[in-house]
């Protein structure tokens, strides 16, 4: 026979049902940290392997990669702050071969400058070795003359030294005999031929030239 609940155990089951819920809430809660928590592990780990394979990618590469582009990845992954040993080891190697690169970039800008600047001066005297073909591709002695006067107005004398190149090696050069410019045009009006290329130039403050050095081609 069933007992009526009385007054007196109402209380009782009420505590009970609070106790039971709060212990439920409590695992709850207890249940939705954790899954949290592994979330989050999980979402580290994940951007610790990436990292990794991004940071590796860029050791491991063979010269495909833009400089800017590894910079970019390395400093994406700096911006994380994982504080992971290998990420961390990673980036000081990536670090030391960025640097090398750029060192080595500039090397290759600063020759590659020297290259035109060495050309550029080259380039412009080409009117001398052109002063000097026309004068060897002349028609006739007569053309040739008169190529050669027009030429003579470049210097500041008739006397202006020429001196040829034969042989160099490092700063050891030799030179064939010394000649004057007008010597050395009709020189070239005789062999109807001009084999050499200019070597450096002389200039005086009006722009005619004061000293001449070719070199053979």
């Amino acid at each position: 026979m069933k007992r009526p609940i009385t007054r007196s155990l109402i209380p009782k089951l009420m505590i009970l049902l609070l106790i039971g819920g709060m212990a439920f809430t409590t695992g709850g809660c207890k249940s939705k940290k954790k899954l949290a928590q592994e979330q989050a592990a999980k979402e580290y780990a994940d951007k610790v392997q990436k990292a990794i394979s991004d940071l590796q990618a860029i050791l491991d590469d063979d010269g495909t990669m833009p400089i800017a582009e590894m910079e970019r990845r390395l400093n994406d992954i700096k911006s994380q702050n994982l504080n992971d040993k290998t990420v961390n080891e990673l980036i000081v190697k990536v670090e030391d071969k960025i640097a090398k690169l750029n060192t080595e970039l500039k090397k290759l800008e600063e020759e590659e400058q020297k290259r035109l600047a060495e050309e550029a001066e080259k380039n412009k005297y080409n009117y001398i070795n052109d002063s000097f073909i026309e004068v060897a591709h002349a028609a006739d002695t007569e053309t040739a003359n008169m190529k050669i006067s027009g030429a003579l107005k470049l210097y500041a004398s008739e006397d202006v030294p020429v001196l040829i190149i034969i042989h160099q090696e490092g700063e050891v050069v030799d030179y064939d005999k010394p000649t004057t410019i007008k010597d050395y045009l009709n020189y070239v009006k005789d062999q109807k031929k001009y084999d050499n290329k200019i070597a450096r130039v002389k200039i005086d403050d009006y722009g005619q030239i004061t000293e001449l050095e070719l070199i053979k081609k």
